[in-house]
This record gives structure tokens, C-alpha cells and sequence, in this order.
């Protein structure tokens, strides 16, 4: 299993396709096909393993971040303060369309006590923004021509923005939005509504049942 990501980013870039977007997809099949063949032991054993190594990575990747502001020859004269408000506008209002689409769907399979509200889409939306994967896939972009050098500006200033800012607020949003509980306080919540639902829907039915009768 620990393997197995390497291989596929091997193989993505031997045939010049995006590696990262390919680890990112080994890694959905193998939370969904991998884990459940493996013994409890060894998937703890694996899970410590692999958050050890993920816990590194993040940390090189957002020192990454703060070098390359600086460390890296920007185009920053082609660019102004016009491209850099537009392009970040735009990545909020294609986050905040991704969010209302995506949960619109899966509310759709969700009982009434299941469902993403919208104080949850708003956290949602505020709180996943920081772009480590945004800034490697920039960073490979970089290399083609002046666009990627563009794009990997603009990523390394939003994630920066992101990271700073957003982060020092995201608590309070999610207090205000009341979104603070935990996971098992939201999910015996949402059994709790759902069997007051279906009590509902039962004496509904004896009712309807003993007046046809």
C-alpha cells in the first residue's frame, strides 16, 4: 500500500499525465479496496505509517510555500494587482459553485437529519482553501511558459493568504455557524431526528389506518 502510490505516479508521469492528480486517485481506490483486505493490525500499523509521512510532506510543502515567494524569480511586473484580485475572486466563486452543486447532489441520498446544511456548505467553503496541492501542480506548470509562472504566482499568494488569514478566523466562523461539535455528537443527532421522522411517519399511518377502517 505504500508502495503502490509511487508506481502510480511513475507511470502517470511516464506517459505525461499529471502524477500528483494520480496519487490523489490511487489513493480514493485504495482507502475503498486496499484497506478492507488488510488485517486490523497491519492497517494500524500502515495508518501510523503513512500520517508520519504525510505529516512531514505538509510541513516541506507550506515551507515550500513561504520560500517561494521570495526564493523563486517571479513575474510580478507582468502581472499587477487587477490579475491577482480577479484570479482570486474567481477561485472563490468556482469553490463556492463546486460546494452548492456537490452537496446538492448528495443531499439528494441523504436522510433529513444527513444533510449539509447551509451553515456547513458556508465552513466548508471557508475553511478548504489552502492549496498544497494547488501549488505543486502550479509549480509544475511553472515550467512550461509564462502562464504557469503566472499561475504559480497566484497560487503561492492565495495559499499564503489562505493560510495566514483564513486560518486565524476559522474557528470563529465555525463557532458562530455552530459546526464546532463533534462527530459523533452530529451523527447521534442525526439517528436521533431520523427515528423522531419515522415515529412520526408511523403514527401517521396507524392514524390514516384506523380511520379507513
Amino acid at each position: 500500500m505504500l508502495i503502490s502510490p509511487y508506481i502510480c505516479y511513475l507511470i502517470a508521469e511516464g506517459i505525461e499525465l499529471s502524477g500528483i492528480v494520480s496519487i490523489l486517485t490511487n489513493g480514493i481506490f485504495l482507502n475503498y479496496y486496499g484497506t478492507p483486505n488488510v488485517q486490523a493490525s497491519t492497517r494500524k500499523v500502515t495508518k501510523g505509517a503513512v500520517e508520519t509521512i504525510a505529516y512531514i510532506t505538509e510541513s516541506m510543502v507550506f515551507l515550500f510555500l513561504g520560500i517561494g515567494v521570495f526564493a523563486i524569480d517571479h513575474p510580478y511586473q507582468e502581472m499587477g494587482w487587477g490579475s491577482i484580485m480577479i484570479a482570486g475572486l474567481n477561485l472563490n466563486l468556482a469553490r463556492a459553485l463546486n460546494i452548492w452543486v456537490v452537496t446538492a447532489l448528495v443531499n439528494r441520498t441523504r436522510t433529513v437529519g444527513t444533510k449539509i446544511n447551509g451553515k456547513q456548505q458556508f465552513v466548508m467553503w471557508v475553511a478548504g482553501l489552502r492549496g498544497a496541492m494547488a501549488y505543486a501542480l502550479a509549480l509544475d506548470a511553472s515550467k512550461e511558459n509564462m502562464a504557469g509562472r503566472i499561475m504559480l504566482v497566484i497560487t503561492l499568494l492565495y495559499a499564503l493568504f489562505t493560510i495566514l488569514i483564513v486560518s486565524s478566523i476559522l474557528y470563529p466562523v465555525m463557532t458562530a455557524c455552530q459546526v464546532t461539535g463533534s462527530a459523533s455528537d452530529d451523527s447521534e443527532h442525526a439517528e436521533l431526528v431520523e427515528t423522531v421522522r419515522r415515529s412520526e411517519e408511523t403514527k401517521n399511518c396507524t392514524w390514516k389506518l384506523k380511520r379507513a377502517l
